[in-house]
């Protein structure tokens, strides 16, 4: 048993330092250091009315509701047209690498609708928690003091 435990951590170890035993790939994860509340402000915004259970959401107060769904709306609406800006960015920076003398470089884009849902993911676009929080801060759909809040 014990030469057993010592393979078992012998693979967790080179698992935990190279991704697998076999492969040199692996992802970094990124924390992000939030209290409880903090975390719960930022997940109501991002997914409103689900953060709570139904018992919850019987008990609550009829305008708390509609004030949890008006900023989740918001923040998608806010987040959505944020994701395409940045798409947008990306696409131009693209056409003037690749097509410098050609009539792309003249068609900019710089649209963005409420109507069209970018699908593309924070991850893609390199958006990691802190951005996100930060422009939701910038918005003001969480707190100004959102860093310093400590747990109610």
């Amino acid at each position: 048993m014990t030469t057993e435990k010592s393979t078992l951590t012998a693979n967790l170890e080179s698992y935990q330092m190279n991704g697998t035993s076999n492969s040199k790939r692996y992802s970094k994860i990124e924390y992000v250091f939030l209290n409880d509340y903090q975390n719960f402000l930022y997940n109501r915004a991002m997914f409103g009315l689900s953060v709570y259970n139904t018992e919850e959401i019987k008990e609550m107060h009829w305008e708390k509701k509609k004030r949890i769904v008006k900023v989740h709306r918001r923040t998608q609406k806010t987040l959505n047209l944020w994701k395409q800006s940045i798409t947008n960015n990306i696409c131009n920076n693209f056409f003037k690498h690749f097509f410098p003398n050609t009539r792309f470089i003249d068609v900019t884009y710089q649209d963005t609708s409420e109507e069209f849902v970018n699908k593309t993911s924070f991850k893609s676009l390199g958006i990691n928690k802190i951005e996100i929080i930060n422009k939701l801060i910038t918005e003001g759909l969480l707190p100004v003091n959102f860093y310093q809040l400590k747990t109610a």
